[in-house]
């Protein structure tokens, strides 16, 4: 577990959990991490089997590796997040916060032009049965899925779209049922 909660590590699975990619690929979309530092921890991940050299091509005397994850080898499975104690998900989750953080940092260190970028965070209670929280879901992951596979381009720019539900706890929730 402790294997992709590095932050690099964390930035490269994500974008591979996309598309399979190549070192100049990745390279644009996770433009913040030198190359050495990327080959590193792409390493670390094929090691551990968490991605696969997919495609190997030479160009000009050099090697491309298309890389993927592996996908009989899930990064975190069901049962493995089932059997997580309450403070390792929260250790997990403290990474997320610190990954988005981090992003969030370097957009507003930046000279952001606030009023024009696609920036902005806003928390939103919802009162749903387990039915509606499934609809829910679904219909986000039906409406993501028609960008999710965008490459860049000059076209376009990336924005993430941070996602997160996070229910009541049990011991505190109301009894107004």
């Amino acid at each position: 577990m402790d294997l992709i909660l590095h932050p690099v590590r964390m930035q490269i699975i994500q974008q591979l959990s996309r598309n399979d990619a190549t070192v100049s690929q990745l390279k644009e979309w996770i433009s913040d991490i030198p190359q050495a530092t990327l080959y590193r921890h792409l390493n670390i991940l094929k090691e551990n089997k968490i991605i696969f050299v997919k495609e190997e091509r030479k160009i000009r005397g050099a090697v491309e590796r298309t890389y993927a994850i592996e996908k009989q080898n899930p990064v975190v499975s069901l049962e493995e997040l089932k059997s997580m104690s309450g403070e390792e998900h929260l250790n997990m989750f403290m990474t997320f916060l610190s990954n988005v953080t981090g992003q969030a940092k370097s957009y507003l260190l930046a000279n952001p032009d606030l009023s024009n970028d696609p920036f902005g965070y806003s928390q939103i209670d919802l009162y749903l049965t387990k039915e509606e929280v499934e609809d829910l879901s679904k219909s986000m992951n039906e409406l993501l899925s028609r960008f999710i596979t965008n490459k860049p381009s000059s076209q376009n720019e990336k924005v993430t779209l941070i996602q997160m539900l996070l229910p009541e706890p049990k011991t505190i929730k109301g009894s107004a049922d």
